[in-house]
């Protein structure tokens, strides 16, 4: 396996990783509070004011001394394998201050986490551990999770947690509250199972990402384990964020910017990393400002990208495969959906069954394959979108119309990738050679080569695979990614309609389909997506209106930055 983690020789957390692993975990989470408590260090906007120090020198102390606090151990085990568990399991990015230790004290309860966690069949200890705690929910929390964190090390593991374990089957009151990051949210039951009762998910089902802890409303646990990584992302704009010592207030780090790395103290404030100070030299600040800007940007325009994906996946529009095929027939609703829509109807039959033109809240119901899901939700951030019920019908224009472009067939993936090649002012396309695509049912390799390419494979870009289904015929399938992880810069999260659309892990987008590989990944250029997403923007050129052009673009090659 491969390590994710670059420790500085002669760091303290180097050190710590020496030690054996009972060592590393006998951390006792109490002392570490009451640690933190006696002992804060201030930051260094309150140094600043009576100091007649730089900014630069004052963060030059500050790092001294919190080299002199007691460290930390964090959780080694599962920073050496983060890349993968994090690729293969949806969660939100945190840091652990120490792993979470299992208070079990029964030997079957015991036996079953060690065949569980160590062992070299998780699935078969999962599927004993529901079968002989199916009417006991205590005993079966204590094997799934560990101090009530749904937490692994290992990726196989990761994969299975963050995929099966039902909170319905872990609990049995009324009420659960859920600590993911720095936020907590909070479920109730109904029928047998739990529904978000707050949250950006309020009312849908009520699912557990890995690495999220969970116990009964009103219930205790011990001090949290992991501190929030969301914010110290968006105020720094660092690519990446190498930790290099860990203590009870503060972390040491190196900010990535491009090929520049930034020594900086990050500040632990309310279960939630912060920036706090940076030692940058006089010949880098004009490169991270301007990485800084440029990031600022980017988010932006991924801002307004997720909102439109946000959309999709609330209003659960169908994928475009009749109920009822006669052979293979994907793709033949949504021209079904249209006539219907355009002549007023509520509902459209197809092949014997009957489908709805709108949603519950009146807003079109549109059948999409996967590259439809791409272009609409490019189409959403330009304003270009079917009216809703109470808005009359019609198709609403704004600065992007893909039907009115140079596109053979708009729903297609390999005719997205052509035009990627002939648009190079609007994407930057990589092309996977034949002989460098590894499957990903060779999961270990497949990671491997994921975690070599992280920078070709960042959010906002469009992930195009190819590879033979059960029936034994090549499928193309695409999708975004929409985050990556801020320690590792391991693209995570996916959203796609495949059934619907969804947030997913690589694991939960690709495992129905294990022969396929990755051959392509068009990346939208920064500006194209600034002009379609700025409410004032020129209008785009239409491709059809510049032939030239396009054609002497065909031959160009693509390279990655």
């Amino acid at each position: 396996m491969y390590s994710v983690r670059k420790w500085r020789p002669g760091s303290a957390l180097q050190v710590l990783l020496l030690c054996t692993a009972s060592s590393l975990l006998a951390v006792d989470g109490s002392q570490v509070s009451r640690t933190h408590k006696q002992r804060p260090l201030p930051v260094v906007s309150e140094i600043r004011r009576n100091s007649a120090e730089s900014s630069d020198e004052l963060c030059l102390r500050r790092r001294r001394a919190i080299e002199a606090e007691p460290a930390l151990p964090g959780a080694p085990n599962l920073e050496l394998l983060r890349a993968e568990v994090v690729a293969r399991a949806k969660a939100e990015p945190v840091l652990f201050l120490w792993a979470p230790l299992s208070d079990a004290t029964s030997s079957i309860v015991k036996t079953l986490r060690e065949r569980l966690y160590r062992g070299g069949a998780p699935w078969k200890a999962f599927a004993e551990a529901y079968a002989r705690f199916r009417n006991h929910p205590r005993e079966l929390r204590q094997v799934l999770l560990t101090d009530g964190y749904l937490y692994a090390e290992q990726p196989a593991v990761a994969a299975l947690l963050g995929s099966s374990v039902a909170l319905s089957q872990l609990f049995t009151e009324r009420e659960i509250a859920v600590k993911r990051g720095d936020q907590t949210l909070h479920a109730a039951r109904k029928s047998g199972e739990y529904f978000w009762t707050d949250g950006p998910e309020l009312g849908t089902p009520a699912r557990l990402w890995l690495f999220d802890r969970v116990t009964a409303a009103g219930g205790t646990l011990g001090p949290a384990k992991h501190i929030s990584l969301s914010q110290v992302r968006v105020q720094t704009g660092a690519s990446q964020i190498e930790i290099e010592r860990l203590t009870p207030g503060a972390v040491l780090a190196q900010l990535v910017y491009g090929d520049a790395r930034v020594p900086a103290v990050l500040t632990i404030r309310e279960n939630q990393l912060v920036f706090d100070c940076e030692v940058l030299r006089p010949e880098m600040r004009s490169k991270v400002e301007a990485a800084r800007e440029l990031a600022k940007r980017e988010q932006r325009v991924l801002g307004l990208l997720r909102a439109s994906i946000d959309e999709e996946v609330a209003e659960a529009l169908p994928f475009d495969e009749p109920k009822t095929e006669e052979g293979q027939q994907d793709g033949k609703l949504r021209h079904e959906w249209k006539t219907a829509y355009l002549q007023g109807h509520s509902s459209f039959e197809f092949n014997g069954d009957r489908y709805p033109v709108f949603g519950s809240k009146g807003r079109p119901k549109i059948p999409q394959v996967c590259v439809d899901f791409i272009l609409d939700s490019w189409e959403r951030m330009a304003d270009t979108r079917w009216l809703g019920r109470a808005e009359g019908r019609g198709r609403k224009i704004g600065h992007i119309d893909f039907d009115a472009l140079d596109i053979e067939n708009r729903r297609s993936v390999d005719r997205l990738i052509d035009f990627a090649k002939i648009r190079p002012d609007w994407f930057e396309l990589l092309e996977i050679p034949e002989a460098e695509r590894i499957i990903f049912a060779d999961r270990r390799r497949f990671f491997r080569r994921l975690f070599e390419l992280r920078a070709d494979f960042q959010p906002g870009d469009v992930v195009a695979i190819l590879g033979r289904r059960d029936d034994n015929r090549l499928h193309y399938h695409s999708f975004f990614i929409v985050a990556n992880d801020p320690i590792t810069r391991m693209p995570t999260l996916l959203a796609a309609n495949a059934g619907r659309p969804r947030i997913r892990s690589w694991e939960a987008e690709m495992q129905n389909a294990p022969r396929r590989s990755i051959v392509a990944r068009i990346r939208p250029r920064l500006a194209w997506l600034e002009s379609i997403a700025t409410p004032h923007a020129t209008p785009l050129q239409d491709a059809k209106s510049s032939k030239g052009p396009l054609l002497s673009a065909q031959r160009t090659l693509f390279s990655t930055p």
